[in-house]
């Protein structure tokens, strides 16, 4: 797996979506926002996963970053699972 390749892909699905409102385009810096979360999520093969483990895990990554408040429904992570699986095929 290229990561590098993975992670800027990841982080476009992810940033486009922003799950936690934290991208502000008038400010770049916070397009990284989101950096750690990424680093977590690529540390299992996730171009194997079906969309619901992948949602679960992405979902799980953000509720250990952030509170399970803040992270709120998983819906959300299940429809960034799909994009992102959609990108890698």
């Amino acid at each position: 797996m290229d990561d590098a390749k993975y992670f800027e892909l990841l982080k476009k699905v992810i940033n486009q979506d922003d799950p936690l409102g934290l991208i502000d385009l008038d400010t770049p810096e916070s397009l990284n926002e989101y950096d750690p979360e990424i680093k977590e999520i690529l540390k299992k093969d996730i171009v194997s996963m079906k969309k619901e483990e992948l949602g679960e895990w992405i979902y799980q990554v953000f509720i250990s970053f952030f509170n399970e408040e803040l992270v709120n429904k998983k819906d959300k992570y299940y429809s960034i699972a799909e994009k992102i699986l959609k990108q890698y095929n």
